[in-house]
C-alpha cells in the first residue's frame, strides 16, 4: 500500500482521521528541509486561491523576491484551513485538524528549523475507544494502542500559516476576489474576477480546490486540453461536514466508530471523537467529522438546523439520550456548501494516479500552472501535501 492509498483511507478532512500509529511508522518519511533552488524568472505572478497551497506560494515568492498577488475568492484567506476562536476556551479546526506526520514536518513546511520546537503539540492516543456497530456500544480496550496521531495544543493549521507565513505576505493578498476567467493566449496572462476587475501576469498558479475545476467556475481562454481536462474531472472530492458540539458532562469516550473498528478505520468515512483531548480545557466539546456517501446524508438537508437534528438523533440513539439531556450549544461546517470549495478534499482518482497528477502539473506555455494536495501523489488529502505541492510547482515556475 502507498502512501496516497492509505491516506485515502485514514485521513479527515484537511485533512482528519489519525493514522494508526504502527502504519504511520511505515508510511512516513523524515521531514527535511527543502533546499533552495535557483531563479531565473524576472516577471510577476498570480496565485489563483489562497489555501494552503496559494499562501505557501506566496511565501516561496517572497523570500525570492518575485513580485505577485494572490486573488482568493473568499472574504478570509485559508480555504480548507478555518478555524473558530469563540466556540470553546481553545481554538478549534473546523478544517484541517490533524497534522498526519511528525511535528518535525512543520519546519520542513516553512523551511524553518526553528519552528517544530516553538508550537506546542499533543499526541492523540485516545483513552477510550469505543464502537457502535448492529445497534450496540461496546468498549474496545486495545483500540487506543495502534491509534496515534498529533494535533496542535493552542493553536490551528490556521493558526500555523496566519503565524509563520502569512504575516510577510498578507498585503498581497486580495481577498473577495472570484477568478472567473483566465486568457493566456498572449504573451501577457489575462485574468477577470467576478467584480469586473482585470489583473495580468507573465504567470499564473492555479491553487483552487479541485471541484472549482470540475464545476467549470472558471472559464480558460483558449480551453483547457483534453488530457487535463480529463484529469481535473478524474479526481473525486466528495461530500465533506464537521460539527462540533459542547455538553454539559463527558459521557462519551474519546473516539467513537460508527461501525467495526478495522473497517470504520480503514473507510476513515465517519467519526465521533473528543475535540477537547489534552487541550487543557475544562469543556465537553464532542467532534463529528464525515464524508463522501456518509456525509451526503447530512449535506443534502436543507437547513443547519436539520443537520444538528440528526447528529442530536444519532447520539441520543447510542447513549440512551444523553446527548439531548447534556446539549449547550454547537457549531457546523459544511464544506459542501461554501461556494469556493464545494467539498471536502481529494479521496481517489477514476483513473491511473501517476498519470493523472502528471497531466495536471505539466504548465501550459509555460503560464499556466496547478498546485493543491490533490497533486501531491504520496501526502495527498493532507495540508503537507498542498504544501509540497506548491513548493515544487512553484521551483518549476521559478525555473525558466
Amino acid at each position: 500500500m502507498n502512501r496516497k492509498e492509505f491516506i485515502k483511507r485514514s485521513t479527515a478532512l484537511g485533512i482528519g482521521i489519525p493514522f494508526l500509529s504502527v502504519l504511520l511508522e511505515s508510511c512516513n518519511q523524515a521531514a527535511t528541509l527543502y533546499p533552495n533552488f535557483d531563479v531565473n524568472f524576472s516577471g510577476n505572478v498570480l496565485v489563483i486561491g489562497a489555501g494552503a497551497a496559494g499562501i505557501t506560494a506566496g511565501y516561496i515568492l517572497n523570500k525570492h523576491n518575485i513580485d505577485f498577488q494572490i486573488l482568493e475568492a473568499s472574504v478570509e484567506f485559508g480555504g480548507r484551513l478555518k478555524r473558530s476562536s469563540n466556540f470553546a476556551d481553545f481554538p478549534i479546526d473546523l478544517g484541517a485538524e490533524w497534522i498526519h506526520e511528525d511535528p518535525s514536518v512543520l519546519a520542513k513546511l516553512t523551511s524553518n528549523p526553528n519552528i517544530a520546537s516553538s508550537v506546542d503539540i499533543i499526541t492523540y492516543t485516545p483513552d477510550t475507544v469505543y464502537t457502535w456497530n448492529n445497534d450496540k456500544l461496546r468498549k474496545r480496550n486495545w483500540g487506543g494502542n495502534f491509534y496515534s496521531e498529533y494535533k496542535f495544543k493552542s493553536t490551528t493549521w490556521f493558526g500555523f500559516f496566519e503565524k509563520y507565513m502569512i504575516p510577510n505576505i498578507v498585503d498581497k493578498i486580495r481577498t473577495n476576489s472570484p477568478v472567473t476567467e483566465i486568457d493566456y493566449k498572449a504573451n501577457k496572462v489575462k485574468v477577470k474576477n467576478s467584480n469586473g476587475e482585470s489583473f495580468e501576469a507573465d504567470k499564473v498558479l492555479i491553487t483552487v480546490p479541485i471541484k472549482i475545476l470540475q464545476e467549470g467556475n472558471i472559464t480558460f481562454i483558449p480551453e483547457l486540453p483534453s488530457e487535463k481536462i480529463d484529469a481535473i474531472n478524474s479526481i473525486v472530492m466528495p461530500d465533506g461536514l464537521k460539527v462540533f458540539i459542547e455538553f454539559a458532562e463527558k459521557f462519551y469516550p474519546d473516539i467513537l466508530f460508527t461501525g467495526g473498528f478495522l473497517t470504520e478505520v480503514f473507510a476513515s468515512d465517519k467519526l465521533f471523537y473528543n475535540a477537547a483531548f489534552r487541550k487543557n480545557s475544562e469543556r465537553n466539546i464532542m467532534g463529528l467529522f464525515t464524508v463522501g456517501d456518509k456525509a451526503s446524508v447530512y449535506t443534502s438537508l436543507e437547513t443547519d438546523e436539520k443537520i444538528i437534528e440528526k447528529v442530536m438523533e444519532e447520539l441520543d440513539t447510542i447513549f440512551e439520550g444523553k446527548a439531548s439531556q447534556h446539549y449547550q450549544k454547537h457549531i457546523i461546517q459544511n464544506w459542501s456548501r461554501e461556494p469556493y470549495i464545494q467539498g471536502s478534499y481529494s479521496i481517489d482518482f477514476a483513473n491511473d494516479p501517476e498519470t493523472t497528477v502528471a497531466n495536471l502539473i505539466k504548465p501550459l506555455d509555460n503560464k499556466i500552472y496547478f498546485a493543491g494536495e490533490a497533486l501531491s501523489l504520496d501526502n495527498g488529502s493532507t495540508v503537507p501535501g498542498a504544501v509540497e505541492s506548491s513548493y515544487a510547482t512553484v521551483e518549476t515556475m521559478l525555473a525558466n
